[in-house]
């Protein structure tokens, strides 16, 4: 019996060659983003190894853990960004948000450290807006201030952007179309986004996923007990200035760039508007 051809034949296979393309192209379009990507990783890589010096003010070891996911995190958005895959990318930095919240929780109190140990089915006991909270607090602003309320909903409001993307919205539902579509329709099929109109939302995610993991590398050197002045231990202060540095050089020029997910209609900015 013969089958009809279709274009499903070797569609999968087909697919290889296509990453392979959009790899070379976004190599050029995100190669600003690239050596702030490449430095934050060398700063975590590295941040671990500060516990040989003996200056810890508590136990890292659970935070840690989480911490090294925050690492695969980054380099797996790393890699959906390379291969076009915006949408999907937006999907593990909403993970590494989460995780690098945790971490921080960890790396900064002994009872968030049991807390998480007597839970018994080993989830972490604190919802991603009360970890938003939480972090605005270790940070130093007074709960209940002005100062706290704007910044945890700001923190969090990155969140629920990263959900916006990652969720089945009509948002990212027909934004993600607009790498098939044809003159009367479009093709439904996979396929890597390669197009200019979506490398303001490729940079948005991208200053999301780092900026959570500079906050974390943070946490876990003041964990260390280098909160005032970092090390240079294998060249960790220099390349963790510069992977900040250059994150936010990449970012810039999107600051004021259209961006095909929004959240101002969401339940959150209509709860949670900023405090005047």
């Amino acid at each position: 019996m013969t089958t009809q051809p279709c274009a499903a034949d070797a569609s999968w296979e087909r697919l290889d060659g296509l990453e392979s393309r959009a790899k070379e192209l976004m190599a050029v379009q995100l190669l600003p983003f690239e050596e702030a990507f490449r430095l934050s990783y060398e700063a975590g890589v590295i941040v671990p190894v500060l516990r040989a010096n003996g200056k810890a003010i508590i136990d890292v070891r659970c935070g840690a853990l989480f911490f090294k996911r925050v690492l695969n995190d980054l380099r797996g958005v790393h890699v959906l960004l390379h291969r076009g895959y915006t949408s999907q990318a937006a999907a593990v930095a909403a993970s590494l948000h989460e995780n690098a919240l945790a971490a921080i929780c960890l790396f900064s109190s002994q009872a968030n450290i049991d807390a998480l140990l007597k839970s018994d089915g080993g989830e972490i006991p604190w919802s991603p807006m009360q970890m938003a909270k939480m972090v605005v607090g270790y940070e130093g602003k007074v709960q209940g201030s002005k100062e706290f309320e704007n910044q945890w909903r700001a923190l969090y409001a990155h969140y629920v952007w990263l959900c916006q993307c990652k969720h089945p919205t009509m948002q990212t539902t027909l934004h993600d179309t607009t790498d098939t579509t044809l003159k009367d329709g479009y093709v439904v099929m996979a396929l890597p986004n390669v197009r200019d109109q979506d490398l303001p939302y490729k940079a948005m995610i991208s200053i999301h996923s780092l900026v959570r993991v500079h906050e974390a590398i943070q946490a876990f050197a003041s964990a260390l007990g280098y909160k005032d002045s970092l090390p240079d231990d294998f060249g960790f202060a220099e390349r963790f200035t510069k992977a900040k540095e250059t994150a936010w050089n990449a970012f810039s020029p999107f600051l004021k760039a259209q961006n095909p997910v929004t959240i101002e209609r969401t339940w959150f900015v209509k709860k949670y508007p900023p405090v005047k």
